[in-house]
C-alpha cells in the first residue's frame, strides 16, 4: 500500500484552502447582494458567554418554591427523563430551560411553506434493544402494531418516502449514497468487502452474549475484542484492512461527518464501526435502512414530549447555579432580570457536560468538564441553513429525494423538508442545508462560526448547492442560518470506552447527569436512554413504585 498523508494533516491546510476559496473566484457566479431576506438566529449566545464568564450571580434569598425533583434543560435527554417520570406515575418535577423553546440539537422551525428542522432530522428504525425508543414510538403511534414474526409496524405517512437518497458524482445524481456508478473493479470488490465485514459485526456477538454494537451503547458487548477497537481512529482501522478505494473512504468520511461532525482521523473506529454495524432495527413495512422522519425532522418528536409535560415546563428560564443548603439542593434562575430561588431534593443534569463546572457549586475537579482538568470532552460546530425554494431545481435526470449529498463538498448536502407531505399542490419547498466544520479544531471552528459574517457564510452556501443546482439563488426566496456552536460530542479516540466516560456516569451527591454526551454519540436513542436512566436511579432511591 502507498505511503499516504495523514488526513488530519492534510485538513489542517485544506481547512485554510477551502474557507480561502470561499471568498475567491469559486465565488464568482454567486451575487454579492441578495433580494430575499436573511436571518441568523441559533442558540442564545449571549447567555452562553454569560454562564461561560462566570457574570451571573445566584439567587441570594431562601427558596421561594419546592419540588421533588428539577430537571435542568429541554434537550431530548430532560424531556425524557420528564417523560419517564410522568409515564410511571410520578408528578413532583419541573424542567428548567434557558431558551424559549425546548428541544435542543432536535428543534425545529417554520414559516407559511413548511416545518423544517433545526438539527436532527431522523431516527433509524430502532433495535429490539432499543426499548424506551419502541415504547415511545408505540405510544405516540409512529409504531402501529406487531407482525406475527415479531416486527413493528410503522405509520406509513412516518417512514421515509421513496426516494429516500441520491448522490451528485461525475455530472449526474445517482440512486443511494454509496457510490457506484464509474467505479474501477479494484473500488467495487474494496465496497463490497467493507460492507461484508460490517454484515458481520452487525450480526457479531461478545463474549457475554450481547451485540457488539447496541443502540444504547451501554448495551453493547464488554468483549475486549471489540471494545479495543476504541483506541484506534477509524482512518488506522481502515488502513489495518487495505481500505484505500477513494470512494469508499469518501463514504466512510461522509457518515462520520452525519453522525459525529468529525473526520475518521478523529473518530474512533469502534464508534466509525457503530454507525453501520449498530443499526439492526427490523420493520414489517420497510427495509433495513429505512428511518422515520417528518417535515421538521426531530422536532417532530419534541412536541410531542413537549405536549405531554406542558404543566412541567419553565421556558426561558436560565439556571444560574446548583448547590448543596441546608435543607437539600438549591437550584438559583434567572429570568430577564429577575432572579429566583428553588429547592429540591434531587436534581437532573440534562444539559452538556462542559456547562456543569460553571453551574454545579464545588463541582468535583476530577470529573469530565472540570476546568481544573484537561478538558477530553471535545463538541462538534456546525451551521445548518434551511432555506425556502420557489420549486426544486432541475434534478438533471433523477427524481428528488429526501436526502440530497455532493461528491465534491465539505457539507452533507440538504434534506427536503416537504418530501414527506402527501399534497404535491404547491412546488415550494425548504431544504435544510448541514454543514459541519470538520476541517477545523472544535475551538477554531466555534471562532469562524461566530465571527465570519453572516454574508460570507451565505456565500459559502450558495456557491456549495450550486455545484448540484446552477443558477439555485434565482429559485431562493429566504434563508435562516442556525450555528451550533456545541452541535454534538465527538466519539474520539478511546472515549467511549475509556476512563471519561466512566467518570461521566458519577452522580454528585443528589445531582445526577443525563446527556448524549455520556454516551459519546449524540442522538435521539442515546439522550432518551441516559435521560431514562436517571430518572429510574432517582425513582429507586424515592422507592417510587410505577402507578
Amino acid at each position: 500500500m502507498s505511503k499516504r498523508i495523514s488526513r488530519s494533516a492534510f485538513l489542517k491546510g485544506a481547512g485554510a484552502l477551502f474557507w480561502s476559496l470561499t471568498s475567491g473566484n469559486w465565488l464568482a457566479g454567486c451575487s454579492n447582494k441578495f433580494s430575499f431576506p436573511v436571518r441568523w438566529l441559533g442558540p442564545s449566545m449571549a447567555l452562553g458567554h454569560a454562564i461561560r464568564d462566570r457574570t451571573l450571580t445566584p439567587h441570594k434569598g431562601k427558596p421561594e418554591e419546592k419540588k421533588t425533583i428539577y430537571i435542568i434543560g429541554g434537550g431530548i435527554a430532560g424531556l425524557s427523563a420528564g417523560w419517564w417520570l410522568k409515564r410511571n406515575g410520578f408528578d413532583d418535577f419541573q424542567i428548567f430551560e434557558l431558551e424559549k423553546n425546548v428541544g435542543g440539537n432536535s428543534s425545529s422551525g417554520q414559516n407559511d411553506v413548511s416545518k423544517y428542522p433545526r438539527g436532527a432530522h431522523y431516527v433509524p428504525i430502532p433495535n429490539e434493544e432499543s426499548q424506551y425508543v419502541r415504547e415511545f414510538f408505540q405510544e405516540i403511534g409512529i409504531i402501529k402494531g406487531f407482525a406475527q414474526d415479531g416486527k413493528a409496524i410503522y405509520d406509513e405517512l412516518y417512514l421515509c418516502h421513496d426516494p429516500q437518497e441520491r448522490l451528485f458524482k461525475d455530472g449526474s445524481f445517482q440512486e443511494g449514497l454509496v457510490p457506484h456508478k464509474g467505479l474501477q473493479s479494484e473500488d467495487k470488490k474494496q465496497t463490497e468487502r467493507f460492507f461484508k465485514i460490517i454484515e458481520e459485526l452487525r450480526s457479531a456477538k461478545g463474549l457475554d452474549g450481547k451485540p457488539a454494537f447496541a443502540i444504547p451503547v451501554d448495551l453493547s458487548s464488554n468483549d475486549s475484542k471489540y471494545k479495543e477497537l476504541d483506541q484506534i481512529s477509524m482512518t488506522d482501522w481502515l488502513l489495518h484492512n487495505e481500505f484505500d478505494s477513494k470512494p469508499l473512504l469518501w463514504y466512510v468520511e461522509y457518515c462520520c461527518k452525519d453522525d459525529y461532525g468529525a473526520i475518521p482521523d478523529i473518530v474512533s473506529a469502534w464508534a466509525g464501526l457503530h454507525y453501520f454495524a449498530g443499526r439492526r432495527g427490523r420493520a414489517a413495512n420497510g427495509e433495513h435502512n429505512t428511518v422515520v422522519t417528518w417535515p421538521e425532522g426531530n422536532g417532530f418528536l419534541v412536541e410531542k414530549l413537549r405536549e405531554k409535560l406542558k404543566n412541567h415546563l419553565k421556558t426561558g428560564e436560565m439556571v444560574t447555579q446548583i448547590s448543596n443548603e441546608e435543607g437539600g439542593l438549591k437550584v438559583s434562575t434567572q429570568a430577564g432580570d429577575s432572579k429566583k430561588a428553588y429547592q429540591c431534593e434531587y436534581a437532573i443534569f440534562a444539559s452538556p457536560r462542559f456547562l456543569a463546572d460553571y453551574l454545579v457549586k464545588d463541582y468535583p475537579k476530577n470529573l469530565p468538564g472540570s476546568s481544573k482538568k484537561k478538558n477530553s470532552l471535545t463538541y462538534s460546530p456546525w451551521i445548518v441553513a434551511n432555506i425556502t425554494l420557489s420549486r426544486i431545481p432541475p434534478s438533471r435526470g433523477v427524481q428528488p429525494a429526501w436526502d440530497n449529498v455532493s461528491y465534491y463538498s465539505e457539507s452533507l448536502g440538504y434534506v427536503n423538508a416537504t418530501h414527506q407531505n402527501i399534497s404535491t399542490r404547491s412546488s415550494k419547498t425548504v431544504i435544510t442545508y448541514y454543514l459541519p466544520l470538520s476541517s477545523f479544531e472544535p475551538k477554531a471552528g466555534r471562532m469562524k462560526l461566530y465571527t465570519d459574517d453572516q454574508k460570507k457564510w451565505l456565500k459559502h452556501i450558495i456557491a456549495d448547492l450550486d455545484k448540484m443546482h446552477p443558477d439555485i439563488q434565482t429559485y431562493i426566496k429566504e434563508v435562516e442560518l442556525w450555528p451550533w456552536g456545541h452541535g454534538m460530542i465527538r466519539p474520539s479516540v478511546g472515549y467511549v470506552w475509556g476512563e471519561e466516560r466512566k467518570l461521566m456516569q458519577q452522580n454528585v451527591g443528589n445531582i445526577y447527569f443525563a446527556h448524549s454526551d455520556m454516551s459519546g454519540i449524540s442522538n435521539f436513542e442515546e439522550a432518551q436512554y441516559q435521560g431514562i436512566k436517571a430518572a429510574g436511579h432517582i425513582m429507586d432511591k424515592l422507592g417510587h413504585k410505577p402507578g
